[in-house]
């Protein structure tokens, strides 16, 4: 009951195996735990943006609000899985944030998936300090150095030339209300329901229509 986040669920019932799209846009999200499963809308992405866990305390809490006893015995199981999947993606540029304690991992991980890997220092929560790593072909020109990770979304995606925005980790939604207010098509995925359902709340209250398109599984799957 401590992890309920509103009550957005209620009004946009997400579950796993259902695929929900933006019919305007052609955006789709779902229910996924990207360590054991891999849908294959992910594949058309060309710029990834995610802020994914910075270590197994982390990651574990993230299943704990999600109702998940699953939970991870090494922060190495999930940090492969997600550059495996960044690795098949396979978009030009790939931002990530990440905390202090991994990120010579984050950074060595995307040196051997991209010519040129960037750091910038930021913040989270408007405080915090943590760090925004960006591979690329080539360097990215802005500085991102001492933004917020509300803004730094928006601010990637309006630099990059990209039409398909992924966010593995797409929690509630800082990623996909950017995609939608720049007009750029969003393929994401979360492992909690009421979180991803935050996401779709918000993106329908600035004139996206999310409703569920698939009840069955997520059709074509890219499975480890």
């Amino acid at each position: 009951m401590n992890y309920r986040y509103g009550d957005s669920w209620e009004r946009y019932p997400i579950r796993e195996g259902e695929v929900w799209q933006d019919a305007a846009s052609g955006s789709l999200v779902s229910i996924c735990d990207i360590t054991k499963e891999f849908p294959s809308y992910l594949l058309e992405a060309d710029m990834i943006y995610c802020d994914p866990p910075w270590n197994l305390g982390n990651a574990n809490a993230f299943y704990t609000k999600a109702g998940r006893t699953d939970y991870l015995n090494r922060f190495h199981d999930f940090s492969t899985a997600f550059f495996s999947r960044v690795m098949a993606i396979a978009a030009p540029v790939c931002y990530v944030e990440i905390g202090r304690q991994h990120r010579g991992d984050f950074v060595r991980s995307l040196e051997a998936l991209y010519p040129c890997v960037q750091e910038w220092r930021i913040t989270y929560y408007r405080k915090h300090p943590c760090f925004l790593l960006r591979g690329g072909a080539q360097m990215q020109a802005f500085d991102f150095a001492g933004m917020d990770d509300v803004d730094t979304p928006g601010a990637a995606i309006a630099r990059e030339p990209s039409r398909i925005v992924a966010d593995l980790c797409t929690g509630q939604g800082l990623t996909a209300v950017a995609a939608f207010r720049l007009a750029r098509r969003f393929v994401g995925t979360e492992l909690n329901p009421r979180r991803l359902a935050v996401t779709i709340d918000r993106v329908n209250k600035l004139g996206g229509s999310y409703a569920r398109t698939v009840s069955q599984g997520y059709g074509n799957r890219a499975d480890t």
